[in-house]
């Protein structure tokens, strides 16, 4: 089995819809939605960037899986020019981040970087979930809806607090869905 692992990084979500704006939403049929995930550790303080990266790829190979979660967002790590969306499995592969099959099935995973169980997102990093969040399923003509849109730990078989018990689900969902266009 062939490891998907493309490690891209955009620093702004602007560079990130501009990436998007080069492929056809097309090469994702599968992709029905977004699962979103905290990585609980590391933490944004101890986030290296790419090194972080090839570290976490190399530990989810090492465990047989055939791929990672898609996108990693980091806001307010040591170095700024680690911050900002990090792709490691490509957008047009279905990679593995979610205890459901359906949910690796048919989402996009995008790991929040930090522990969000007692504090939520900070303003910075609560705008850059939202507009990365929305630009994929933009993307793909996805509408924000409670099964497009899930916390890892919506599914029965998490044993995970994914994005974060701070973090309601519900409250994001109808924010998002009054910024989609």
């Amino acid at each position: 089995m062939t490891y998907a692992y493309a490690l891209l990084q955009w620093k702004t979500v602007d560079e990130f819809k501009a990436h998007l704006a080069k492929h056809n939403p097309d090469v994702a049929p599968w992709a029905k939605g977004i699962v979103l995930h905290h990585t609980w550790k590391p933490t944004p303080i101890q986030w290296n960037g790419k090194r972080t990266m090839d570290a976490m790829s190399a530990r989810y190979q090492s465990m047989g899986w055939r791929g990672g979660p898609h996108l990693f967002i980091a806001v307010g790590s040591p170095k700024q020019e680690n911050d900002g969306i990090w792709q490691m499995c490509p957008l047009n592969v279905a990679g593995i981040h979610c205890s459901d099959y359906k949910g690796n099935a048919s989402m996009w995973g995008i790991e929040v970087v930090g522990d969000y169980d007692v504090h939520p997102w900070s303003d910075d990093l609560h705008t850059m979930v939202r507009a990365t969040t929305l630009a994929l399923m933009e993307w793909r003509s996805i509408a924000v809806t409670a099964s497009t849109l899930k916390g890892h730990r919506e599914y029965p078989a998490a044993r995970k607090t994914c994005p974060g018990s701070a973090i309601n689900m519900d409250v994001i969902r109808t924010e998002f869905q009054a910024y989609q266009g």
